[in-house]
């Protein structure tokens, strides 16, 4: 990740272009179960419901990272 930008539950997500586009990471993504809108290229947009566990976030970060080491 380059940079990271939230405000309350909602996050923006900068992800190096040189590795994914955001397209091809919320592809990754929905295939792992968790669903995100790319957003400008190389970044994506994350919006959990008010109503999240932090079983469910934990379960995001735990995806994400798969998706973002190589």
């Amino acid at each position: 990740l380059v940079a990271v930008r939230g405000r309350g539950l909602w996050a923006g997500l900068d992800i190096d272009p040189a590795l994914m586009t955001g397209r091809e990471a919320c592809e990754r993504l929905m295939e792992r179960g968790l669903l995100a809108k790319d957003t400008h290229g190389s970044t994506i947009r994350l919006a959990p419901p008010l109503v999240v566990t932090e079983e469910e976030i934990d379960h995001a970060v735990a995806q994400l990272a798969a998706i973002l080491t190589p």
